[in-house]
């Protein structure tokens, strides 16, 4: 059975399963009261106003119309009639179920980015078309365009209209995220991994953790429907990319572009049926996930029928857009739109829909990055404006990196790329990195952009700290300079305090025959008599050292002191050889307070007593030295300190 018969027999069964479901959609739980006190309001809401019908009093068969737009700006409708109800879809949710036709639905289905298309049922009480909710949720492979609709109770319900006076503003404030990830894990292992010094994409530790769904799964489900995320002036790989990390989320990466002549925007504006795009990124690069808006309440915009994210409060920016083109396609169907500017802030994301308020303005984090190629002098600077949100600020910037090094050619078999990192932190002070790495194309970059990001978003002791700007400046050479470090031997066994060790290090550079660097160390000038051991190594290696030394200063207990570990675990730098002599062990400390002048007795009832934030650490004599290879690997080697020779006794015979 090739795949087209299977969706089109599959689809065909499906349907006939649930016209046989039963004749009378409102009775039961539809019409009973709600244990859910917003759905209670929202009920009572809609059964007041004559704009609305209650989903309870709908019957098969009944007939109406939504609104969506296909092409441009204008509003189009295509026809709606209802198959049944089912109730306890969800948690205190119901959803409708319903035909779409008309617009050539029957051939291309129901289309991504008709999320939130408002349908409306004439009411057999007074005649009038009454709104009853959004196009929502669909089937995979479904050969009909079967639907579900989400109920408009229910959109209410989650929108901050009902009870809004009462409770509050609706919107977030602008200074921070609207929630925090602290509790995405046990805050020790959370600030493990953020202090890990190891390089990695650390915006995927915050990513949220949703059930991996498959084509089979989702085929016999009623899922929300795929959300087109347009990607405009950003690569293909980038595209790509952005496929894989969005697609468990439910958004559909699609390479797209701009509006075209300025008079498109004319006229353009939030209204029921319309283009409703969330933008995530504005500037050089746009990214915005889109739907259709399902109403306007006074101020407040209801769209999509489902989440985008479903993080509850959020801060993106919600405007119009233009559809240049629906796509039609076997497996998805999908519009081709474009953002105009922002018109409003978006400030709920829940399952049953998102809302926003117009004339209110997201917050955002404006990001540079600057790539020079010296080899050709040329240079591109792209400016973006992210959002703010606890990791998709993170992901994004991971995502721009890689496009502004990348989004022209694919990267050289050979390079090396420095970087320099500056995020401004506000009162809590400037975030450096520099580093360089070769052959593993801006992934150090993106590991220092995105580290300090994350965990500064996902704040375990406080709130969330928003970056005010974020500069990235990246140098990409198409040559190697890499080189394994295999053995370190010193010129001398014995050396005096204060000395001057010396010795070789033997590398292996890439491509090259071996070679010897000279080391030197001066040793400090109060250094006991004895054995001793120095390591030469790499940057990794150095930054372990230290944190295994030092643990009081990598287990913070503030926010000032896990930003400035966030410092200290990016610090060593790959483009230096670095030394390390551990001179004195088992000194203490309490929190980051080292109690290195501490008499002995004292130091000893302090050990016995085990205070809560009691520390043992090392204090090593550090040392680095500029190398003209990026070092990987580790070499040690041991002497010994003696500050006076020790006498030769000869025995009498």
């Amino acid at each position: 059975m090739s795949a087209k018969t299977y969706r089109t027999v599959a689809g065909s069964i499906l349907l006939a399963w649930l016209l046989a479901a039963g004749t009378s959609v409102a009775a039961g739980p539809a019409g009973a009261p709600s244990g859910d006190d917003r759905i209670q309001a929202a009920r009572q809401y809609v059964e007041k106003s004559a704009r609305y019908l209650h989903h309870s009093r709908l019957r098969r068969g009944m007939k109406g119309y939504g609104l969506t737009v296909l092409s441009g700006q204008k509003i189009v409708r295509f026809d709606v009639e209802i198959v049944s109800v089912m109730t306890r879809w969800g948690p205190h949710q119901d959803v409708i179920l319903a035909n779409l036709s008309g617009l050539g639905l029957e051939k291309t289905g129901v289309i991504q980015g008709m999320s939130g298309s408002p349908c409306f049922v004439t009411d057999p009480a007074d005649g009038k078309d009454k709104l009853i909710g959004a196009v929502a949720y669909g089937w995979l492979f479904q050969s009909t365009p079967l639907c579900g609709i989400q109920p408009i109770t229910q959109m209410i319900a989650a929108s901050g209209i009902v009870g809004a006076a009462e409770k509050g503003a609706t919107t977030a404030p602008a200074s921070q995220p609207a929630s925090s990830a602290a509790g995405i894990s046990p805050p020790q292992a959370y600030l493990h991994t953020m202090l890990d010094p190891r390089k990695g994409d650390f915006a995927a530790f915050a990513l949220p953790k949703r059930p991996a769904d498959d084509d089979s799964d989702r085929a016999s489900r009623l899922v929300p429907l795929t959300s087109p995320l347009m990607i405009s002036g950003a690569g293909r790989n980038t595209v790509a990319r952005a496929a894989k990390l969005f697609a468990p989320l439910g958004l559909a990466a699609v390479q797209a572009g701009g509006a075209g002549a300025p008079e498109d925007a004319q006229g353009a504006k939030l209204q029921p049926g319309a283009p409703l795009a969330v933008a995530l990124v504005s500037g050089d690069a746009d990214i915005s996930a889109v739907g259709t808006v399902t109403d306007v309440v006074g101020d407040r915009v209801l769209g999509f029928g489902h989440s985008l994210f479903s993080d509850g409060k959020v801060q993106f920016s919600m405007a119009p857009a233009y559809v240049h083109a629906v796509v039609a396609s076997s497996y998805s169907s999908f519009k081709l739109a474009s953002p105009f500017e922002p018109t409003g802030l978006l400030d709920r994301d829940e399952v049953a829909g998102v809302s926003g308020a117009l004339g209110a303005k997201a917050p955002a984090v404006p990001m540079t990055v600057e790539v020079r190629w010296p080899q050709t002098g040329h240079r591109q600077t792209y400016r973006f404006r992210l959002v703010v949100d606890r990791w998709i600020t993170a992901v994004l910037s991971n995502l721009l990196l890689y496009d502004a090094a990348w989004g022209w050619r694919n990267p050289p078999e050979l390079h090396t790329v420095r970087h320099e990192v500056r995020i401004d932190f506000g009162p809590l002070g400037e975030y450096r990195a520099r580093n360089v790495g070769c052959n593993i194309g801006v992934a150090h970059a993106a590991s220092d952009v995105s580290r300090p990001l994350t965990a500064l978003l996902n704040n375990p002791f406080d709130a969330p700290v928003v970056p005010r700007a974020i500069e990235v400046r990246m140098e990409i050479t198409e040559q190697t300079r890499t080189a394994d470090v295999l053995e370190l031997a010193l010129d001398g066994a014995t050396y005096k305090p204060g000395d001057t060790v010396t010795g070789r290090l033997t590398v292996q550079p890439f491509r090259q025959a071996r070679r010897e660097l000279p080391v030197k160390f001066a040793l400090p000038r109060d250094l006991p008599d004895g054995a001793y051991e120095l390591t030469a190594c790499d940057a990794y290696t150095a930054a372990m050292a230290e944190r295994n030394e030092m643990p009081h200063l990598f287990e913070p207990r503030s926010t000032a002191e896990m930003f400035a570990a966030l410092q200290r675990v990016v610090r060593p730098d790959a483009a230096k050889l670095h030394l390390r002599l551990p001179v004195r062990a088992g000194e203490l400390a309490v929190g980051t307070r080292e109690m290195s002048d501490l008499p002995p007795s004292k130091a000893a009832i302090l050990r016995q007593s085990q205070p809560l934030d009691l520390f043992r650490f090392t204090r090593s004599a550090v040392r680095t030295a500029d190398c003209e290879y990026v070092l990987n690997g580790s070499a040690a080697a041991k002497f010994t300190v003696q500050a006076e020779p020790r006498e030769t006794r000869l025995n009498a015979q």
